[in-house]
């Protein structure tokens, strides 16, 4: 016998919503998005919210956790509250961070809004992010703008990171070619059926962390959700 169906809030509540809602990052004013996209760098760098989390402590201990204290900063100084929050390589992230801080400030005024605006499209957009430092690639790009779907249109067409949507096929919320290209309509209109209707962007973190842990290893015995899990048998 499978696992009872859970619901986006379900998943959520075991699993925990979107890193910048962990964090207390708000995504709807531009300082929230600026710091953003400082965890988002940390996080695409490593994959680990844990260690994610503590570099970007440690940095906002210092004034250094969003772009206009990190581009007055020398890299050694970032680096150095890197290493105090016991974040890997802590060179190459300070030196990526510092000048893509510069780079947001001479190009765009320090406004990821503005940015976003005058990109038309996904693809405008998600090189105009990988444009502000070497080493920030589409993988930190879409680490960034997934949260955001809701707030840029030109984020809308993002693709579900891979692990979530392993995750939400194995659960059974999504057939095996559903929203594998542009944006997760059938998921949205999943969840649209919940009330309340939890946040994408916290169903898809929640769904990332399962995925990685066990639906792209194929590895039922290690899922989070025990009994619930649709790939176990009781």
């Amino acid at each position: 016998m499978t696992g009872r169906a859970l619901s986006g809030s379900e998943l959520v509540a075991r699993l925990g919503p979107h890193p910048a809602r962990r964090w207390g990052l708000d995504l709807g004013a531009d300082a929230g998005l600026a710091r953003w996209l400082v965890a988002a760098c940390l996080l695409a760098a490593r994959g680990d919210e844990d260690a994610a989390g503590a570099a970007l402590g440690a940095l906002a201990q210092r004034g250094l956790d969003a772009p206009g204290g990190l581009a007055g900063a020398g890299p050694g100084t970032v680096a150095d509250a890197l290493a105090a929050g016991h974040y890997p390589n802590a060179e190459i992230t300070a030196a990526r961070l510092v000048r893509a801080s510069v780079n947001l400030l001479a190009r765009h005024g320090g406004s990821l809004a503005g940015l976003a605006a005058g990109a038309e499209g996904l693809d405008e957009l998600g090189a105009a992010i990988v444009a502000l430092a070497p080493g920030i690639g589409p993988a930190t790009a879409a680490e960034f703008l997934r949260p955001l779907r809701e707030r840029f249109s030109a984020a809308r067409d993002l693709p579900l990171a891979s692990a979530a949507r392993a995750a939400a096929v194995h659960l059974r919320w999504l057939g095996e070619s559903a929203d594998m290209e542009g944006d997760p309509g059938v998921l949205r209109a999943r969840l649209a059926r919940e009330q309340p209707v939890p946040a994408l962007a916290d169903v898809e973190a929640a769904l990332t962390r399962l995925g990685r842990r066990a639906c792209l290893r194929n590895a039922p015995q290690r899922c989070p959700l025990g009994s619930d899990c649709p790939g176990r048998r009781t």
